[in-house]
């Protein structure tokens, strides 16, 4: 086995690797297909660095080779390949220019004509490998040693592997400086750990895959995806699978769904015409590229081994030491939202009766070892309470109560136990203090629909479990209950901005195996729009909006509920009253800033009015010019004289 390959490849060739080592344990006629399935996809992603370099070339007037013509239809293995061929023939500048050719054109290279021979030996066998008997399965892997090739093929291509598979997930300035929030998808994990960090100018889109090279980032839309694999609740790659005259069909690895936002035709068609996308000269804010970056991480990750005396980039998953009636009751959950007719056409057996066995099969793809990361994660799902306590520092959850404003705490719980016992513990203390949720509990946690304060509720506690900082060791998540107000604080500021929260869209998670793990139980949305459903609800009940603070300079995030009523003031009093004509939807804008003391951020207005927040942030700018609101310090405020207006209005 290559573990260089498992750890360090680009994701979809990692991943399709991994499938066939997992395989040989189930039959020879599965191997057999598993391997030809790499072989295809090693193509399909070639072909996506072929198109996306050939497309940065520097001749613009350039034809594209004859074969980009031939690209359409339902795609095969060979439609790929013909690609890569001929891409690695060009002798014209391109980013990939020299890396094409070293793989495929040198003497030397141990890819040299091994793809076309992995695919000619398929088309002998035909496509229903998994019909072959066991005996000519062993015979064909024993005497055409198709393993043996792809390796050879694999090994031959890691200069072309070497290449870090990133994508865009957010960019945004702060500072004056551009930041974006990456996640570098290379190894078998489907959703690493997302990193924050300064770059020297802004992407031409986010949401879009890239490969770093020495000179910038090289864009790999359309010919790869991100999207939301809903089979298996995770975002993963989508790879290009057929191109129709009206739509571009895409395939992941493991789910059967397709992406949600499918890109179009002619985003691909001008690629394959001749249309030119230049290399984003965009390196990091240090002066570092993405591949040097990518280089000094594999760089460190190697010493780490040698000083931890760790055998690879990934370990096995000591399942022993984790907490056993967690893993029974998760597993039995699991279990219950499954569907079998999907996992067989996945191919997928479970032995129902270990559930160790389900959670490895459906929580991590059926994978036995997971990075260091992805092992904390796990082990703050699963673990026992004192290692929880030792791995992060401090405790899981502080939950507190309080009937009046004049008393001290009626009632306190202070958690260490694992996330999904901290998450119980927490359901059934917000469900016996809160007399409004009588319907919340950890067996009612699936719903969807309910009061606004069980909505509420129940949005806020998973996100303050899934976007917690477990790093943060200064900060114990807290959850406190007083009359008409709940408010939970945690470690970890948003990766994202107030506004795009409350505008929505899916949210990269801190913690994607924690994430991931309460989405597939149905605690959790697949979408990520827990905080934007909790703006709706509590607008739609007429409360006052939702308080969100995301503190990045103490690394906290805040949600405050206030669940009294809100009292809008309409346009007719401004008239009356200041002779200033507002529109009502400007009314209540101005209503929201007079009941709160401190004024309130754009996002919090978003939340309480249901407009974006760039209809939100003309309005606002609109009532600052007829002299009635200022904005400080990041929040919108009342003029001085205007506040007893306002608070005469509310009564």
């Amino acid at each position: 086995m290559l573990t260089e390959v498992l750890q360090t490849y680009p994701q979809p060739i990692a991943y399709a690797y991994g499938n066939v080592y997992r395989s040989r344990s189930r039959s020879k006629p599965e191997e057999l297909d598993q391997i030809f399935r790499c072989a295809e996809v090693t193509a399909r992603y070639l072909s996506a660095l072929a198109i996306a370099s050939f497309a940065a070339r520097e001749d613009a007037s350039m034809a594209p080779p004859e074969q980009f013509a031939e690209f359409t239809g339902n795609l095969s293995f060979g439609n790929f390949l013909t690609v890569v061929q001929a891409v690695a023939k060009l002798t014209i500048q391109h980013p990939l220019q020299a890396a094409f050719s070293q793989s495929f054109l040198n003497k030397k290279s141990l890819a040299r004509g091994k793809l076309e021979e992995l695919l000619e030996l398929r088309n002998q066998l035909g496509h229903d490998l998994i019909g072959f008997s066991e005996v000519a399965a062993i015979t064909c892997l024993d005497s055409a040693r198709p393993l043996e090739k792809l390796e050879e093929m694999l090994q031959g291509i890691a200069l072309l592997c070497s290449f870090p598979l990133f994508l865009v997930d957010i960019q945004k300035p702060i500072r004056r400086v551009m930041h974006i929030v990456r996640l570098t998808l290379m190894g078998e994990q489907s959703e690493p750990v997302p990193e924050q960090l300064a770059v020297s100018e802004a992407f031409m889109d986010d949401k879009r895959l890239y490969i770093g090279t020495r000179e910038g980032a090289l864009l790999l839309h359309p010919m790869l995806v991100w999207g939301l694999e809903r089979d298996r609740a995770a975002q993963a790659i989508y790879l290009l699978h057929q191109i129709k005259d009206d739509e571009l069909v895409y395939k992941s690895l493991a789910a059967l769904n397709p992406p949600s936002e499918p890109p179009v035709p002619e985003d691909l068609q001008g690629l394959l015409q001749g249309e030119t996308v230049p290399l984003e000269p965009i390196k990091l804010h240090d002066g570092r590229s993405f591949k040097e970056d990518w280089e000094g991480k594999r760089e460190l990750q190697q010493l780490n081994l040698v000083t931890s005396g760790q055998s690879g980039l990934t370990q096995p998953i000591s399942w022993t030491t984790f907490h056993q009636e967690t893993l029974r009751w998760y597993s039995q959950i699991l279990k219950s939202r499954s569907d079998e007719a999907s996992l067989q056409e996945q191919r997928i057996s479970i032995d129902w009766n270990n559930p160790i066995d389900v959670i490895r099969q459906l929580l991590l793809d059926q994978r036995g070892e997971v990075t260091p990361e992805e092992y904390r994660q796990l082990l703050l799902l699963f673990g026992n309470g004192q290692v929880i306590r030792r791995a992060v520092g401090r405790d899981i959850l502080d939950l507190r109560v309080r009937m009046s404003e004049e008393e001290r705490w009626n009632d306190r719980q202070e958690i260490s136990d694992n996330l999904l016992t901290a998450l119980r513990k927490a359901v059934e203390f917000i469900g016996r203090h809160n007399s409004l949720i009588p319907d919340l509990s950890v067996n009612t946690l699936q719903n969807t629909v309910g009061s606004a304060d069980y909505i509420a509720a129940r949005e806020a506690l998973i996100n303050l479990i899934i976007h917690q900082d477990y790093n943060d060791s200064r900060t114990v998540a807290q959850i406190e209950l007083e009359p008409y107000r709940t408010v939970m604080v945690n470690a970890g500021a948003s990766l994202v901005s107030e506004e795009d929260l409350i505008d929505g869209g899916t949210s990269t998670a801190r913690n994607p195996i924690v994430a991931r793990a309460l989405k597939l139980i149905g605690f959790a949305e697949l979408g990520g729009s827990g905080l934007r459903e909790v703006s709706r609800v509590w607008r739609n009940a007429q409360r006052r909006p939702p308080l969100i603070r995301s503190d990045n300079e103490n690394n906290r995030f805040r949600i405050e509920l206030d669940s009294r009523p809100l009292i809008v003031v309409v346009d007719d009093f401004w008239k009356q009253r200041l002779g200033v004509s507002v529109s009502l939807e400007e009314a209540k804008i101005l209503g929201l800033i007079g009941s709160s003391p401190n004024g309130m951020t754009l996002g919090e207005l978003c939340s309480g009015t249901g407009y974006r927040s760039r209809e939100t942030e003309g309005m606002c700018q609109r009532l600052s010019i007829q002299g009635l609101i200022d904005c400080e310090s990041g929040s919108y405020c009342l003029k001085p004289h205007l506040k007893e207006v306002v608070l005469e209005a509310l009564g």
